[in-house]
């Protein structure tokens, strides 16, 4: 009970100072209560500041009260360091009442909300333990069941929470990393963007340049050309009134010339007419002699064809009189041809028969005379 009194004791000295903050009055605080133990304050305050930045989850960090961009320590060496501090401060406090009445003085609406809820928290558990102490041993056994479960709870979530502020550490060191990459690139782009501006701002000067020099030479040419179009539609002018002029006297003698050609046309259609009717009645004579010529041409060329089959006929038999002529006179000269043969043939046995007997007579008297 000793310790739990000493305990709330110190957390009413620790109420006393601001949290997260300083002092109202500044300047009037440091000379009251000296620099050195401002300094100690200071130092505290600012510890409870990256402390409870650390603890905060990324997304909820901007905008409590805090520079995130620092390089701050790790969160297990922060504890260590915010319990060091709050012991120093709590420390100092009980060796100088002063300063505890001083800091009370300076906070007229007393201790945060948070800081009066966690000393009844704190009045409640000191009554508990109280009420623990004068219990019977099976009570005393329940209640510290009750009270290892809750605490291996809390040992649980302290486990938890010390694996989501590794992660919030490695989310906030990649969150880092991320912040220099899209700021390295912002700057490049900034410079490319500030090079494009100067290289644009050149452009338009050097085109305002031949802007100008383009239009002072196009308002030349177009002063000039509209001089030498003005000296041409003038001589255009003059030459069209001329050409009217020569035009109107043309069409004047033409006109006199088509009245005269139309009075020639007339006569010579009329004339036409006339050739025309004396023509029609001589084709019309010329087509009945025609007519009766060609009738007698049909007549003649039936009687021509009459005879040329007669003649035709006449000539087949002819033909066929002359060929059967023909074939008996080479039948005639057939068998004279093999007569002549069969004589030749003929002739010349009887001629060599004669041969032989005349061989043989004049052996047979050789043989006679040389015997004798």
């Amino acid at each position: 009970m000793a310790i739990l009194e000493e305990t709330y004791s110190k957390l009413q000295l620790l109420s006393h100072v601001p949290p997260l903050r300083r002092a109202d009055d500044y300047e009037k605080f440091v000379n009251e209560v000296g620099p050195e133990v401002a300094q100690v304050l200071d130092e505290q305050v600012t510890l409870e500041q990256q402390y409870r930045y650390v603890s905060t989850p990324q997304h909820e960090q901007v905008g409590i009260g805090f520079d995130g961009d620092q390089a701050l320590p790790d969160f297990e060496t922060l504890d260590d360091e915010l319990r060091h501090s709050t012991r120093v401060v709590c420390r100092m406090l009980r060796e100088a009442p002063a300063i505890s009445e001083r800091l009370q003085q300076a906070q007229s609406e007393g201790p945060s909300g948070s800081m009066r809820k966690f000393l009844s928290t704190f009045l409640e558990l000191k009554s508990q333990t109280f009420q623990k102490l004068s219990t019977s041993v099976e009570e005393e056994k329940s209640k510290e069941d009750w009270f290892l479960e809750i605490s291996a709870r809390e040992e649980k979530a302290s486990q938890q929470l010390r694996q989501l502020q590794k992660e919030i550490k490695a989310e906030k060191a990649d969150r880092e990393r991320n912040v220099s990459a899209r700021n390295e690139t912002i700057q490049k782009l900034r410079d490319e963007l500030e090079y494009i501006k100067s290289a644009t701002l050149e452009e338009e000067k050097t085109l305002e340049a031949e802007t100008k020099a383009s239009e002072e030479a196009d308002n030349l040419a177009f002063t000039t050309k509209e001089t030498t179009l003005q000296d041409e539609l003038t001589r255009l002018t003059n030459e069209l009134a001329t050409k009217r002029k020569e035009n109107k006297e043309s069409e004047d003698q033409l006109r006199k010339k088509k009245v005269k050609y139309e009075g020639e046309v007339a006569t010579w259609i009329s004339k036409y007419d006339t050739d025309m009717e004396e023509k029609d009645r001589e084709i019309s004579a010329l087509r009945l002699i025609y007519e009766e010529e060609h009738k007698e041409l049909y007549r003649l060329e039936d009687y021509f064809s009459k005879l040329m089959a007669e003649r035709e006929a006449a000539l087949a038999e002819e033909r066929k009189k002359a060929e059967e002529r023909a074939r008996q006179q080479a039948q005639m000269a057939t068998l004279s041809k093999a007569a002549t043969m069969v004589q030749k043939m003929w002739r010349g046995k009887v001629a060599r028969r004669e041969l032989e007997k005349k061989k043989s007579g004049k052996g047979g008297k050789g043989k006679k005379g040389k015997k004798a």
